[in-house]
């Protein structure tokens, strides 16, 4: 009896809310009647639509500086630009991704199996940009690199979520899937408002000018919608592509923190020690019998007021510790004489493995420049081979400068670099090395008188220093980098057995 009571009360409610409803509802079709008699309804019609299109341009006006923020082209933020310290690999694979980039549509990032899709292409191109030479390159990395990538990207993720998502760091993730579930009420919501859409047909002309105004918001707003699709497409793309650069180029293989303490082996041959302090920028001193070698290290050393800590322990090359312009520290190694012979232009490469920059001792008052030019050659083809490298850059000293002008040094053993013959001097040997013009400096190293433009030789040191740091940190990538070794490997096994034990030993006991 009480549900029938209930029930009888709703009936009677709706029934009273009908009643009233039918009177408001009447009012659209007579106050479009009473407009129709009074010649009034054209006039309402033109102050609809104008209210219509008054409304869009104001919101127009307020979204123009967003609107034309997202159509300029999209640069790529700090954390995602190129990498200055890549290979040519690397920097071809970015390349790659740029283009991606630059093609990638919003709807790549409507469901989850696009998105996917989207990444793994991005993740192929650098992959085969990287490993021209495998067939299937897409897996070319270890396991631990693999895990040192889910760890990096865990991290840059984290601030992003608390920063960027709103409550990101209170939801639960339980309360994500909970409303994730409630996403078809947006379909009920659309099917509602088509609904609606229908029912205020009965005043057509009050509803073509909504429709109108709606049709012209929704058009500004999927613009906007659009071009921030866009720009987080290009960001996805370049940050999966940076994150893959770093995988298969074999920067995830030795962790920061073990790279900024290594000290390569070369250094700790070098100083005879065991273990070192950080690792220096080695510099390679080269040049023909005659160049001034000696006399150059020596000048450098005494323009900086270095010191020499240690000298090297092998027999042909000779590395002392100085400092340098620009440098906290510097290890110079001052090689043998350059000869003629085939052995010595490949010992030269195989040195410069070992280096970080370059100074070429070239005499400017010599004819067989040939020499010089099939060792730095030699050097170009080494580091061609292993484009996991980065050639260190050659500042060529032109030494005896003096004996290219007539009157020579003056007294003070200053010369003239604005003669002619200095000048195009300068400028054959850089056409002729293949090296910039800034780096070929003339000095002038004469017995009993300070050295001749030594300060501008520091100067253009320091200016390739950063050049000198990128070879440096591939070189170390690749000296720490863990090779095969049968006591690693015995090592590793000994550690298997004794985890296997400890699982194996409690289990019997229980049993």
């Amino acid at each position: 009896m009480a549900s029938k009571g209930r029930a009888f009360l709703y009936l009677r409610g709706a029934m009273i809310f009908m009643a009233l409803l039918l009177p408001m509802l009447s009012l659209v079709p007579l106050g479009w009647l009473w407009l129709w008699e009074r010649g009034w309804a054209l006039y309402w019609v033109a102050g609809a639509l104008s209210l219509s299109f008054i409304a869009y341009a104001i919101q127009f006006l307020a979204l123009r500086r967003t609107l034309r923020e997202t159509a300029e082209p999209i640069e790529p933020r700090e954390t995602v630009a190129a990498d200055p310290s890549w290979t040519a690999r690397e920097q071809a694979a970015w390349t790659a991704v740029e283009a991606i980039a630059a093609n990638v549509k919003p709807a790549e990032l409507t469901d989850r199996d696009r998105v996917l899709n989207l990444g793994i292409r991005t993740i192929e191109a650098v992959a085969r940009q990287i490993h021209p030479q495998d067939r299937n390159p897409l897996w070319r990395f270890t396991i631990p690199e693999a895990l040192a990538l889910v760890e990096r990207v865990s991290a840059d993720l984290k601030p992003f979520v608390i920063e960027n998502i709103p409550l990101g760091d209170q939801l639960t993730v339980g309360q994500v899937l909970k409303i994730y579930g409630w996403r078809s009420a947006i379909g009920m919501a659309e099917k509602a408002y088509d609904i609606w859409r229908l029912i205020r047909l009965i005043n057509p002309v009050t509803a073509a000018a909504q429709e109108a105004r709606e049709q012209l918001t929704k058009h500004l707003y999927a613009n906007v919608r659009d071009q921030l699709a866009r720009q987080l497409a290009r960001a996805y793309v370049r940050e999966v592509g940076r994150a893959a650069i770093d995988l298969y180029g074999g920067r995830l293989r030795v962790s920061e923190i073990a790279l900024s303490t290594h000290v390569s082996a070369s250094t700790l041959r070098d100083r005879g020690e065991a273990t070192g302090r950080a690792e220096p920028v080695r510099i390679l001193v080269a040049g023909q019998a005659g160049a001034g070698k000696s006399s150059l290290v020596n000048a450098l050393s005494k323009e900086v007021r270095a010191v020499v800590d240690a000298p090297g322990g092998t027999r042909d090359y000779q590395a002392f510790e100085v400092e340098l312009q620009g440098l906290s520290g510097a290890m110079v190694i001052d090689s043998p004489r350059v000869g003629a012979a085939g052995k010595e232009q490949r010992n030269f490469g195989e040195r410069a493995n070992d280096s970080d920059l370059i100074i070429w001792a070239l005499a400017a008052n010599r004819d067989d420049a040939q020499v010089d030019l099939t060792a730095i050659t030699a050097i170009r083809t080494h580091f061609a081979s292993r484009p996991h490298r980065r050639q260190p850059p050659i500042i060529v000293a032109l030494t005896h400068v003096d004996k290219l002008t007539k009157r020579g040094a003056n007294p003070s053993g200053e010369v003239d670099l604005q003669d002619p013959a200095v000048i195009e001097t300068v400028r054959e040997v850089a056409e002729g090395l293949g090296v910039p013009k800034n780096d070929v400096v003339p000095v002038s190293l004469l017995p009993g008188q300070p050295p001749f433009n030594i300060e501008q030789l520091s100067m253009r040191i320091a200016a390739r220093v950063p050049d000198a740091r990128q070879a440096q940190l591939l070189r170390l990538m690749e000296d720490a980098a863990p090779r095969w070794s049968v006591r690693r490997v015995l090592g590793q096994a000994g550690n298997a057995a004794k985890s296997a034990a400890r699982s194996v030993v409690p289990s019997v006991f229980k049993g």
